[in-house]
């Protein structure tokens, strides 16, 4: 069985070129590929295999990240028109601050301006004392292995995702968007609605958990995951009336992303599993001995899965 991890799923547009995302005829062209070589899982059969109830089936799991309109404009009428299923992890921030995320930020000032142009800016306003030296040779070596990025975007994302601490990164994110005005997002139409994700629920798509805000958990504290994991599947329950199952995906993904603590909290509150970022199909024996980090590719290492542009 393998899982697979979609962002941006649109129509190629010109306003934003270097925009890392999959064009909607590759996305149709992947799941035909999928179709043809692996079969989908079904989706009782599939969570009755994390229960514990029966063995795993066979075939692609499709899983969507970030709550982005682009999953109900594009992704979901694809899904409904070959009757296929999927999960979609919703961060729920933006819709209870009333703002975009900082990742987003991120991704529309190197999608519209390009890491070469932010770069300089970027390094004129981050200073020794915005970015501590703990794990920076392991966010350095572990992140963004599966993009094929600029180094200049590499750079930019692992400064303002990993390297800065959070007490900055809004400050600095908000000093570039006044010198990229571009890059300001709405979040009334960068997300999906809350109407829209229990439309999709009642359709038969999973609605999951992506957190709060979409920070790294391993960078935060005890309290502050615990907030970001109940609140946010608080919030999701609410808006659908009550989640069919309780999944959760890690922010950026990678074990150095989260930590046991974060497991046990995921357990604690009942999440019945979670994904992590793995290149690896899942085994029977990860759903006995990791549930809450089964294993999920990217959609960039397959067929037709090539992204455009330049995300997390």
């Amino acid at each position: 069985m393998k899982a697979v991890m979609y962002h941006y799923v649109r129509s190629n547009a010109s306003d934003a070129p270097w925009y890392y995302h999959l064009d909607i005829e590759d996305f149709r062209a992947q799941l035909d590929y999928f179709e043809d070589e692996f079969g989908f899982a079904d989706r009782d059969a599939f969570l009755a295999a994390v229960r514990g109830n029966a063995d795993p089936p066979d075939g692609v799991i499709l899983t969507f990240d970030d709550g982005l309109r682009d999953h109900y404009e594009w992704v979901f009428p694809e899904l409904q028109r070959r009757g296929l299923w999927g999960i979609f992890y919703i961060p729920t921030g933006p819709y209870t601050k009333g703002m975009a995320l900082n990742v987003h930020r991120v991704h529309a000032l190197v999608g519209k301006y390009g890491g070469d142009a932010v770069l300089e800016p970027l390094l004129d306003v981050v200073d020794d004392e915005m970015v501590p030296d703990a794990r920076r040779e392991e966010f350095h070596t572990e992140t963004y292995q599966n993009q094929n990025n600029t180094e200049s975007v590499t750079t930019v994302k692992r400064i303002l995702n990993y390297f800065i601490s959070y007490g900055h990164r809004e400050d600095v994110l908000n000093t570039l968007c006044e010198q990229f005005p571009a890059a300001d997002l709405d979040p009334e139409t960068f997300y999906l609605r809350p109407a829209e994700l229990r439309e999709m629920q009642d359709a038969g798509m999973i609605i999951g958990s992506h957190s709060i805000s979409h920070q790294v958990f391993s960078k935060l504290s005890q309290s502050d995951q615990r907030d970001e994991i109940v609140s946010s599947f608080d919030y999701l329950s609410t808006t659908v009336d009550q989640l069919d199952v309780r999944t959760f995906c890690y922010p950026y993904g990678g074990f150095h992303t989260f930590t046991d603590y974060t497991r046990a909290v995921l357990d604690d509150v009942d999440c019945l599993f979670s994904f992590n970022v793995e290149s690896r199909d899942i085994q029977p024996v990860d759903f006995r001995t990791q549930p809450q980090a089964l294993p999920r590719y990217d959609c960039n290492e397959f067929r037709h899965g090539g992204a455009s542009g330049v995300v997390n």
